[in-house]
C-alpha cells in the first residue's frame, strides 16, 4: 500500500473518534487545573503567610532548579509519545501503541534516575549559584521527585495520546493534595521545632515529593485498568522494532526538550541573578533575599495562575492536530487552530489586564501585608506587598504572551517543526539574560529588571512563533475574530473593575471590596462578549455539551 493510501486509511479510522474529543480533553484538564489551583492556593498562600519571605526564597530557589530538571527529563518525550500513540490510535494499531509505551517507559526510568542523582549530587553547587548556600537541603529533599515525575510522564503521554485526560487530571489532583496536607503540615511542625528557614523549606518540599509518589501510583492503577478493558484485536497489524520506535521518540523529543528546557531557564535566570545583582545595586543581603522571596512567592505565583488554565488546550491540541494532518482535512485543521487561539484569548487577555490594573488589591486580598523589608530613600518602610504589587503589574502583560506561545508552540510541534521553537526560545532567553543582568544592576530600576526582562523574553518568542506559523504552516489567524473582540471585552471588564473598586472602597473596606469588584468585572466581561459576538457558535459546538449550551444561549437570545 502506498503512503498516501495509508494516510487515507488513517483518516478513515480517525473518523471513529468523536468530534468533541479534543475540547473534551482540554476541558477535563482545565477543570482539573482549576481544582489544582484552588488546592495550590490553599497551599501557597497560607504557606507564604506562615513561613515568611525568607523561607519562600529557599523554597522557590530549589523549585526553580527542579523545574529545569523536570523540563529536561519530561518535556519532550511525553509529547513524542502522545503524537505517536495518536497516529497509531487512528490506525487502530493497539500492538504498536503498547510497544511505544513499553519503550518510552524504559527511557523515562533511566532519565529519571539520572536526573535525581545529578540534582542531589550537585545540590551544593546549585545552592551557591542561587546565592543561598543553605538551600542545598531543599534541593536534596526535592531531588527524588525528578525520578517519579519521569515515570508519571510516561503514563501521561500514553493517556494523552489516547485523548483520555481523566487519569492525568486525577493524578495531578492527588499530587496537589499531597503537597497541601503533607507540605503544610511538615512546615508547621518544622517551625514549631525551631528549625531554620532553609530547614523549614526542605520539610515543606517533602510534601511535593510524597504527593508525586501517590500520583505515580494512581497512574499505574489507571494503566492496568485500561489494559484489562482494551479488547481490540490487532494481531494482524505490523509493528515497528523497539529500536526504530526509540529512534523516532528521540527524534521528536530532543527539539521539544531543548526548547522547553530553555524556556524553564527564565526561572533559573531569576534565581541566579536577582539576589546577587540587587546586592551589587546597594541592597543588603537580607533585604535582597526577602525581595526575591516576595517576588517569587507572590508576584510569580499569581502570574503563573492563568497559564495553567491555558496549557490544557495546548496539550490536547498536539494529538488532535497530528491526527487531523494525517487525515488531510485542512479546513478542519484551520477550524481547530482558530477555535483554540480564540478560547485562549478569551481566557488570557482579561487575566492579563486584570493583573496589570488590580495587582495591589488582589495581593492584599490573598496575602498578609508582611513586615518592613527595608527603608527606601524617602524614609518609608517597604513591605512585601509594596515589592510584589508593581512587579505583578508588569508581569501581567506577559500572561497573554505566554498563553499564545503555548498554543503556537504546540501547533509547530504537531506539524513537525519542533526545531523552530528552539530558535524562538533561544533568542528569547538570550534577551532575558542580557536585559535582566543590566536592569537589575541599575539602582533606579532594581527588582523591576526581573519582570521587565521576562515580558521582553516572551514577546520576542511570540512574535517569532507567529512568523514561523505564517511561513511554514500557512496559518494566519483572524486578528478581529481571535484577538480584537476579546481585547475589547477585556478592556471594558478592566475599566469597570477599577471604577467599581474605587466607587465602593469609600464605603466598604478590605477584602470584600476586591471580591465584589472582581465579580462585577466578570459579569461585565460576559455581557460584552455576547454583545459584540466575540463567542463563535462553532467554538461552542465542539465543546462538551456544546449543543445544549448553544440551545440555551439561543433560547435566552444571547446567541443567534
Amino acid at each position: 500500500m502506498s503512503v498516501k493510501g495509508e494516510i487515507r486509511n488513517t483518516a478513515a479510522a480517525e473518523k471513529g473518534v468523536k468530534k468533541q474529543d479534543f475540547m473534551k480533553g482540554a476541558f477535563i484538564l482545565m477543570i482539573g487545573n482549576i481544582i489544582i489551583k484552588v488546592i495550590g492556593a490553599f497551599f501557597k498562600i497560607p504557606l507564604t503567610n506562615l513561613v515568611g519571605d525568607t523561607t519562600m526564597a529557599y523554597f522557590n530557589s530549589a523549585y526553580s532548579f527542579y523545574v529545569l530538571f523536570f523540563m529536561i527529563s519530561t518535556s519532550g518525550l511525553p509529547v513524542a509519545v502522545s503524537r505517536m500513540i495518536a497516529k497509531n490510535r487512528a490506525k487502530g494499531n493497539t500492538k504498536e501503541i503498547n510497544k511505544i509505551f513499553s519503550v518510552s517507559f524504559r527511557m523515562f526510568f533511566i532519565i529519571g534516575l539520572a536526573g535525581t542523582l545529578i540534582m542531589a549530587g550537585f545540590s551544593t553547587v546549585f545552592a551557591n549559584m542561587a546565592g543561598l548556600p543553605e538551600g542545598y537541603k531543599a534541593i536534596i529533599a526535592l531531588s527524588p521527585t525528578v525520578f517519579f515525575i519521569c515515570i508519571i510522564s510516561a503514563f501521561r503521554g500514553y493517556f494523552q495520546g489516547q485523548q483520555n485526560m481523566v487519569p492525568t487530571t486525577v493524578s495531578q489532583i492527588i499530587e496537589a493534595l499531597g503537597k497541601l496536607f503533607i507540605g503544610l503540615g511538615a512546615g508547621y511542625i518544622a517551625i514549631k521545632c525551631g528549625c531554620s528557614a532553609s530547614e523549614v523549606a526542605a520539610f515543606v518540599i517533602l510534601g511535593v515529593t510524597v504527593g508525586v509518589v501517590f500520583s505515580c501510583l494512581s497512574l499505574i492503577i489507571a494503566k492496568n485498568k485500561a489494559k484489562r478493558n482494551d479488547t481490540r484485536l490487532t494481531e494482524d497489524m505490523v509493528t515497528s522494532s523497539r529500536a526504530s520506535i526509540g529512534k523516532e521518540l528521540i527524534k521528536i523529543a530532543i527539539p521539544i526538550t531543548i526548547a522547553q528546557s530553555m524556556a524553564s531557564l527564565v526561572g533559573v535566570i531569576d534565581t541566579t541573578l536577582v539576589i546577587q545583582r540587587l546586592m551589587d545595586a546597594g541592597f543588603a543581603e537580607s533585604a535582597a533575599i526577602d525581595m526575591y522571596g516576595a517576588y517569587t512567592a507572590k508576584s510569580v505565583t499569581l502570574y503563573n495562575l492563568p497559564p495553567t488554565l491555558i496549557y490544557p488546550f495546548s496539550i490536547s491540541l498536539i494529538p488532535m492536530v497530528s491526527a487531523t494532518i494525517a487525515e488531510g482535512n485542512r479546513e478542519k485543521l484551520r477550524s481547530v487552530i482558530n477555535s483554540t487561539l480564540r478560547i485562549v484569548s478569551v481566557i488570557a487577555i482579561p487575566f492579563s489586564l486584570g493583573l496589570c490594573s488590580l495587582s495591589r488589591p488582589i495581593l492584599r486580598f490573598l496575602y498578609s501585608e508582611g513586615g518592613v523589608m527595608y527603608i527606601n530613600a524617602a524614609g518609608e518602610g517597604i513591605t512585601s506587598t509594596d515589592v510584589a504589587a508593581p512587579m505583578l503589574s508588569v508581569l501581567g502583560i506577559g500572561v497573554f504572551f505566554v498563553g499564545m506561545i503555548s498554543v503556537t508552540g504546540s501547533i509547530l510541534q504537531a506539524h513537525g517543526y519542533e526545531r523552530l521553537s528552539i530558535v524562538s526560545t533561544l533568542i528569547g532567553i538570550a534577551v532575558k539574560f542580557i536585559s535582566e543582568f543590566i536592569l537589575l544592576g541599575i539602582p533606579s530600576v532594581g527588582l523591576f529588571g526581573a519582570p521587565i526582562s521576562t515580558v521582553l523574553c516572551y514577546l520576542i518568542m511570540l512574535v517569532m512563533n507567529f512568523m514561523f506559523l505564517a511561513r511554514f504552516t500557512n496559518h494566519r489567524p483572524s486578528i478581529t475574530g481571535v484577538f480584537l473582540k476579546p481585547f475589547i471585552a477585556s478592556a471594558c471588564c478592566t475599566v469597570s473593575a477599577i471604577l467599581f473598586y474605587n466607587a465602593i472602597n469609600t464605603f466598604i473596606q478590605g477584602r470584600l471590596t476586591t471580591l465584589l469588584a472582581i465579580i462585577f468585572a466578570v459579569i461585565v466581561y460576559i455581557a460584552v462578549m455576547f454583545l459584540i459576538k466575540a463567542v463563535d457558535k462553532e467554538d461552542l459546538l465542539i465543546m462538551p455539551k456544546g449543543e445544549k449550551i448553544v440551545r440555551l444561549l439561543v433560547k435566552f437570545r444571547l446567541l443567534s
